[in-house]
C-alpha cells in the first residue's frame, strides 16, 4: 500500500512518502507531481474568479484579470520567470507583485484578511487524498508498461 501524505507547514505543502516512488518508477512520480500542479493551478484559478463579487471578498473578485493571468505551475525540473522546482517538485506560484499580500491577508489586504488561493486550492485539489489516488494510478499504470500486471 502506498503511503503518501500532505500537510500543511506554515505558507508551505509538504508531501510525504514519494522518495520510495521516486527511485523506482521516476516517470510515475513526475506524472503524479505533474498531476498534482494542475489540479492546484485550476482549483486556485478558480478561487480568483469571484466575478460580482465585492472588493475584499473570496473568491478573489477579478477587476483586471492580473492574479489569474500569473497564476502557474511547473512540472517537476522546470525553471521559468524566478521559479524552479527541482526533480522532485512541482510548483504552483503567482508572480503578481501583490499575490503574497492577497494571500497572507497583509498590507493593503488586511482590512479583507486572508485569502490564501493556492494554499485553498491545494486542500480543495486533494479532498479525498486525491494525489495518493492518482499515485496509485500512476504506479499501476508504470507496472502495466514495464509488463508486471
Amino acid at each position: 500500500m502506498l503511503s503518501i501524505n500532505a500537510t500543511l507547514e506554515n505558507d508551505k505543502i509538504v508531501i510525504t512518502g514519494l522518495r520510495e516512488l521516486s527511485r523506482d518508477l521516476p516517470q510515475a512520480l513526475q506524472r503524479t507531481l505533474t498531476r498534482g500542479a494542475i489540479g492546484t493551478h485550476r482549483e486556485s484559478f478558480d478561487l480568483l474568479g469571484g466575478s460580482k463579487e465585492p472588493a475584499g471578498a473570496y473568491p478573489v473578485p477579478v477587476v483586471t484579470g492580473h492574479l489569474r493571468r500569473l497564476l502557474d505551475w511547473l512540472k517537476p525540473g522546470a525553471r521559468k520567470e524566478n521559479f524552479s522546482a527541482g526533480p522532485l517538485e512541482s510548483i504552483v506560484y503567482n508572480s503578481a507583485e501583490y499575490s503574497r499580500v492577497v494571500h497572507e491577508g497583509r498590507g493593503s489586504s488586511t482590512k479583507f484578511g486572508v485569502r490564501s488561493f493556492i494554499t485553498d486550492g491545494f486542500e480543495r485539489f486533494n479532498k479525498g487524498d486525491k494525489l495518493a489516488e492518482i499515485a496509485a494510478e500512476e504506479i499501476e499504470a508504470e507496472a502495466r508498461k514495464k509488463g508486471f500486471r
